[in-house]
């Protein structure tokens, strides 16, 4: 990691599902937009990374058998299908061009928010982290859940790259837009 700037020194990257099952086509879990901004998504990395801006890699990763899904997926686990982002599958890697790195950080989910039923916030208080930056799908799902959960923590300022981002149609992206 780059020397931190005291001016991010309180800054942390969260990458949020940028795994094959949600972003590549055909995947159970197939995001349109996202495909679309994994460039950005690895520009926001590069840039953090030459700032010493800590990255955190939130990713899903599920039991095979579906045991941790929510209720309203637990159908996408039966007999015959394939299980989305389950652990140890392709579907569950990071998409190509990504890259976790020796002092990246890697918290797996399995919910909406980063923060619910995680280590997240604890991470980010002993890192001294009180602002964060979000790249990822889905925008009204996983981002949303992220953000909501951030300012309910008292997070000072978080920040969604809107062109990091998406959602299933650009009009649900364009919609979930945030506003200070």
């Amino acid at each position: 990691m780059a020397a931190t700037d005291p001016k991010w020194k309180t800054t942390a990257l969260l990458v949020i599902d940028m795994q094959n099952d949600f972003i590549l086509p055909g995947g159970p879990m197939h995001v349109m937009g996202g495909q679309d901004i994994v460039p950005n998504v690895i520009k926001a990395v590069e840039i953090a990374r030459s700032r010493g801006i800590p990255i955190i890699w939130v990713v899903r990763e599920h039991d095979p058998l579906g045991r941790d899904v929510e209720l309203f997926r637990r159908h996408l686990y039966s007999a015959g299908k394939p299980k989305p982002t389950s652990k140890g599958n392709v579907g569950a890697e990071l998409v190509g061009g990504l890259v976790i790195k020796d002092d990246d950080y890697k918290l797996v989910k399995t919910r909406f928010s980063a923060f619910f039923n995680t280590h997240l916030h604890l991470y980010l208080q002993g890192a001294r982290i009180s602002n964060l930056v979000i790249t990822g799908v889905q925008t009204p799902n996983c981002i949303r859940q992220t953000v909501f959960d951030a300012v309910a923590l008292d997070y000072q300022t978080v920040t969604v790259i809107f062109d990091a981002t998406a959602a299933a149609t650009s009009d649900i992206h364009r919609g979930m837009q945030f506003v200070n």
